[in-house]
């Protein structure tokens, strides 16, 4: 993600290595959040739309860690509020 233009701050945009990650996500979030995805150059967005419901934020990023964790991947990026985020695996679930 070089110099995305994200005003939209219900929406969170996550930076995946893969479309197996992707559809790890969709599986997980879509039955809460509505969003979408999509390839850019050799990464997956996978976007999140919150819809005012921002206090869920820290929910969502917590099972975003847990996804990571339990899928084995490596820490990823995500765009909130025009900044970009770096978010590691939980480490309880990958010890």
């Amino acid at each position: 993600m070089d110099e995305l233009d994200f005003e939209l701050s219900d929406v969170v945009l996550f930076e995946l290595p893969t479309y197996a990650a992707s559809q790890v996500f969709r599986v997980h979030f879509r039955p809460r959040w509505p969003g979408w995805s999509a390839e850019d150059e050799q990464v997956w967005l996978f976007a999140v739309d919150l819809g005012g419901a921002v206090a869920e934020l820290p929910l969502l990023l917590r099972e975003a860690q847990d996804l990571l964790a339990d899928r084995g991947l490596p820490a990823i990026r995500f765009v909130l509020d025009s900044r970009i985020y770096k978010l590691e695996p939980s480490h309880a679930r990958a010890a």
